[in-house]
Parts: structure tokens; C-alpha cells; sequence
């Protein structure tokens, strides 16, 4: 693992305890809302096998399960402190500690693949989407839940000033860890606008690739598909 993957791992080790608080807080209970909307995209049946990459505490985990019982579904993630958190809520999933960019399933394992709020942390996107790419199963589906930045000027503006300012005041107070709530509006500025996304996912062969906005843009869901 390269120094800036794991000055991110241990950033989210040490907030874990206090992470999904603050979501809740911080996106004003939306980020519950944003997870369903992907569930629901996902389509996922009780056939298929799941991975939630970036799982984090687990919650879409938790979702998925409120609303189908898939065939297998594991959560990955390479922070251990968020995943005994999400062992913890969630007993009977299945949970291990991995890396995006190098994943350590079959080829051809999964039929839907989620992340939510993880991609834009990852430092090898292409690597990590040609790993997507193979253990994905032909016909399978990738969604990527992730913030993105509002088009709509006047939404944008305040937009930015909590994001710069509130977000990481409050989050640093709670959390205790003010450069993570830093990293996290700098982590989305930096993250690819819509046709750069689309062009980095087709790159890695994917194709179908569609985008659907929430809450005017704060959020968005990519999917795409595997068809050869």
C-alpha cells in the first residue's frame, strides 16, 4: 500500500467510532436517503452476489438486507476499525479487510457491486476499476454513490461555504480529527467531473454508463455495466 493510501486508512481508523454520527449530522440525515436511492438502482436480487467495496460501518450493507436478502453479500474495506464497527452491527455479513486495488475474489464473482463514498479515496482509480472490471460477472452492474458539485450557481455558493467552513468545524469538533473533515471537501474538488468519471469508467471497458443526480448535484450515482 502506497503512503497516501495509508494516510487515508488511518484517517478512517481514527474517526470510526464516531463516523456514522456525523454523516447523520453533517448531510442533515440525508445520507441514508442517497444509500436507498443507490439500493434501489442496484436492482439487486436474491440470486445475485454482492460486494459493498468501501463499506465502511456497513450501512448500505444494512440497507440492502432491509430490502432484499441477496445470495452472498460481503462488505470490504481496508479501515479494520470501521469494519469490527460494522461486524458488530451487522453479525451474520461477512466482512474483510481489502484493497480496491488489489481484490482478493475469484474472477467473475459478483453480480452487483456498490460503493458508497469510498471511490474518490481511492488513489489507483484506473487499477482499481480494471479489478471492478474482473471480478465483476458478465452482464453485472457497478453503482458509485458519491459527492459531487452542485451546477446550479446560487445552490453551489452555499454549497461551498459549508462544505469549507461548517462541515469541517463540526465534524473536526466531534470526530476529534480535524484534518479528516479537511480531506473531505478537498478530496471532492479534486474528484472528476462527470465526462472525465465517464471516460475513466469506459477506459476500463465498462459500457452503459449512466448518471443520476440527487439533491441538485450534492450527490451523484454512476452505474455501469459489464456486457463482454
Amino acid at each position: 500500500m502506497d503512503q497516501k493510501s495509508k494516510m487515508i486508512q488511518n484517517m478512517f481508523n481514527d474517526i470510526s467510532e464516531r463516523y456514522d454520527l456525523i454523516n447523520k449530522l453533517l448531510s442533515f440525515n440525508q445520507d441514508k436517503r442517497w444509500r436507498k436511492k443507490a439500493i434501489k438502482i442496484a436492482d439487486i436480487k436474491e440470486s445475485h452476489t454482492v460486494l459493498d467495496l468501501t463499506t465502511g460501518t456497513g450501512e448500505l450493507i444494512k440497507g440492502v438486507l432491509n430490502k432484499v436478502v441477496p445470495k452472498y453479500i460481503i462488505g470490504a474495506d481496508f479501515s479494520v476499525d470501521m469494519l469490527n464497527i460494522a461486524k458488530n452491527k451487522i453479525n451474520e455479513e461477512d466482512f474483510i479487510a481489502a484493497d480496491a486495488q488489489s481484490l482478493p475474489f475469484r474472477t467473475e464473482s459478483f453480480d452487483r457491486i456498490l460503493i458508497a463514498f469510498g471511490f474518490r479515496n481511492i488513489i489507483d482509480k484506473d487499477l482499481a476499476l480494471k479489478e471492478l472490471y474482473r471480478v465483476l460477472k458478465k452482464d453485472g452492474k457497478l453503482i458509485i454513490l458519491e459527492f459531487s458539485q452542485p451546477r446550479f450557481k446560487p445552490l453551489a455558493t452555499i454549497y461551498n461555504i459549508y462544505f469549507n467552513n461548517v462541515l469541517p468545524f463540526i465534524g473536526g469538533i466531534i470526530s476529534g480529527n480535524s484534518k479528516a473533515y479537511a480531506y473531505l471537501p478537498e478530496s471532492v474538488y479534486k474528484f472528476y467531473k462527470k465526462d472525465e468519471l465517464y471516460k475513466l469508467i469506459e477506459k476500463a471497458s465498462f459500457n452503459n454508463i449512466k448518471f443520476s443526480e440527487l439533491n441538485f448535484g450534492i450527490v451523484t450515482i454512476t452505474t455501469a455495466m459489464k456486457t463482454t
